[in-house]
């Protein structure tokens, strides 16, 4: 399956792995020689992907796990590093899109609860996961580190106040982490994306006036871009931060949006 030996022997965990973005980077990581850890909460299209993963000639295994509970990713963490001894890399991905998350919300729409969910299906989802692996890459001295987001973290866009409120906390505590746990020899990037033209969001409930204003939200974004943009897209940029490629950046978010927006 490798394609290339960039990421051979290493130990890779992606969550949210178990469909589209989350499950094209962990096929990636495979083709690159990586042992992956496939996470999500559906345990039947996780398992889907180890297999889709062994028939290709990769290796992979399933770990379960709700990305909003500290204590389920803790301990999702602890026996991964119980089986192999060691984690090397960790993609933050899923819970921002699935199929019970909000959807695009215009801020006088929004109730209470719902700030609440936003900050923690884009933000906490990352911080859970990243606080527990980045403990264990500490004692080994090094690991890569990848967080999946919205490029509305960096640009204003209407209807996501909290969606790119939430993942640009998340961008600025990458940014601060990488920091943090340079001197550990952790690195820790972003990637940042808008409308993806094989992940159609899985959510309703938009506001109406986003729904429906000619054509609605995702056609108006599908209209400004230049180029698609794919899952295999952000896999790849993925993987780019995940191997050795990248040993000289850390704290850094790469928007991968078709030309979309233009972030600096």
């Amino acid at each position: 399956m490798a394609t290339s030996t960039s990421l051979q022997s290493a130990v890779a965990l992606v969550t949210g792995a178990t469909a589209y973005i989350g499950r094209a980077v962990a096929l990636e990581l495979a083709r690159r020689g990586a042992r992956v850890v496939v996470s999500g909460r559906n345990v039947q299209a996780g398992l889907a992907v180890v297999e889709e993963i062994g028939a290709a000639g990769g290796g992979a295994e399933f770990e379960a796990a709700d990305l909003t509970d500290r204590s389920q990713v803790r301990a999702m963490v602890e026996r991964i590093v119980g089986r192999h001894g060691r984690l090397d890399v960790l993609v933050a991905s899923g819970a921002g899109a699935s199929s019970d998350s909000l959807a695009f919300k215009l801020f006088l729409d929004m109730s209470g609860d719902d700030f609440d969910t936003y900050v923690r299906s884009h933000w906490l989802s990352r911080a859970h996961v990243i606080q527990a692996a980045a403990a264990a890459m500490r004692s080994q001295g090094r690991g890569k580190i990848v967080a999946i987001g919205t490029d509305a973290g960096r640009v204003a866009t209407v209807g996501e106040s909290f969606i790119g409120g939430a993942t640009g906390g998340m961008m600025q505590m990458c940014r601060v982490l990488a920091r943090e746990l340079g001197r550990d020899g952790i690195r820790i990037n972003a990637v940042a994306m808008s409308y993806i033209a094989d992940a159609e969001p899985r959510w309703g409930g938009a506001s109406p006036a986003l729904a429906g204003q000619h054509g609605g939200m995702l056609q108006n974004l599908k209209k400004r871009m230049l180029f698609p943009v794919h899952c295999a897209d952000i896999a790849q940029a993925a993987a780019f931060f995940a191997g050795p490629e990248s040993d000289a950046i850390t704290g850094q978010t790469l928007s991968v949006n078709g030309g979309l927006s233009t972030p600096g």
